[in-house]
């Protein structure tokens, strides 16, 4: 299956899931929330961060740790550390066991797609929609405190009432979703058929994670079913794009080389700054939205100023991306 014609597959399948799911909102909520098992919530959602037992959410946070950790060598590597001690040595080690630092170097390119789609998908993803919709939660609902909202509409919440209290979409399913972009790898940049058969096995695998975090999530009346909907296929075609035109890590003078395996090691710490940059161009449709939102509904008009500032901070972050690379067919 082609790239385009499996970037179809996921929309049709998204957005048919989403229009099933949509007007089952709270039936489907009422009802997980009754076949509730104590036991399993507690698995999805506990974590040993917080001196409980492993749960779901801490092979996500161990997923991205090892990413990060294997990016930031692959980078050091390449990287001029003449004038930092620390660096320097830690680049010293590495480069002394030349298996692992041309490991590390022919898997940049694949590392940075990894750690830029984790965080793309687990943290901006969601803080701009969280921020922006403000959609109560259903627990909310149920309790009598807010009124019900689609996941289209926007919600009640302002600036001083929090900006972690809204539900859409589920952070915790993006996160889980963030599997996916290691199935891309494994599938689409190697042409071992041993590694595509690791890739399926895991897209079984992540399809089943995945599906438990969001009937977790649903069951204690954190997120309702579109909440967790969204996140999968808006997680999933984010993936997609950053891999086939973002980073272009199938194609392209940063891709296969030759018609070979063997990816072109971008810049060193790439990633990173592209993960800033694409930071400070989220924050500035949040001040952008935020801005128009308040003065709108008469409450802090004079927030409009940071509609008007962010504008300038748009178009700045989309420059930086667009000069790192990022979605540039000749990059």
């Amino acid at each position: 299956m082609t790239q385009v014609k499996l970037l179809f597959v996921v929309l049709v399948v998204g957005a048919a899931s989403m229009a099933i799911v949509t007007p089952h909102d709270i039936d489907l909520t009422s009802w997980l929330h009754g076949k509730k098992s104590q036991e399993f919530v507690d698995l999805m959602s506990e974590s040993m961060f917080e001196l409980e037992r492993f749960g779901g959410g801490d092979l996500i946070v161990w997923y991205s740790v090892i990413c990060v950790l294997l990016y930031l060598c692959s980078s050091l590597i390449d990287y001029d550390c003449s004038s930092r001690r620390i660096m320097s040595g830690l680049q010293t080690k590495l480069l002394v066991r030349p298996g692992v630092a041309d490991w590390l170097r022919r898997n940049r390119l694949r590392l940075e797609f990894l750690v830029v789609s984790i965080f793309c998908c687990s943290t901006l993803m969601v803080k701009l929609l969280k921020w922006t919709m403000a959609r109560p939660r259903p627990k909310k609902y149920f309790w009598g405190t807010r009124p019900f909202y689609e996941w289209w509409e926007v919600g009640p919440y302002f600036l001083d009432e929090g900006t972690y209290r809204a539900s859409f979409p589920s952070g915790h399913t993006a996160s889980a979703i963030t599997l996916m972009g290691l199935v891309y790898v494994l599938w689409f940049s190697f042409e071992n058929n041993r590694r595509r058969r690791l890739g399926t096995a895991l897209f079984l695998f992540t399809t089943v994670f995945v599906l438990a975090m969001a009937t977790a999530r649903i069951m204690t009346k954190a997120h309702w079913p579109t909440d967790v909907t969204f996140s999968i296929f808006g997680g999933w075609v984010l993936i997609h794009l950053l891999f086939f035109y973002g980073l272009r890590v199938s194609g392209g003078s940063a891709g296969l080389a030759g018609g070979s395996t063997e990816l072109t090691p971008p810049p060193p710490f790439r990633g990173i700054r592209i993960c800033w940059y694409l930071c400070l161009f989220c924050l500035a449709v949040v001040g952008l939205f935020l801005g128009l939102k308040h003065f709108l509904h008469d409450r802090w008009p004079w927030l409009i100023i940071s509609s008007i500032g962010s504008l300038p901070l748009l178009f700045y972050a989309a420059v930086k991306c667009y000069g790192e690379g990022l979605f540039r067919a000749d990059a």
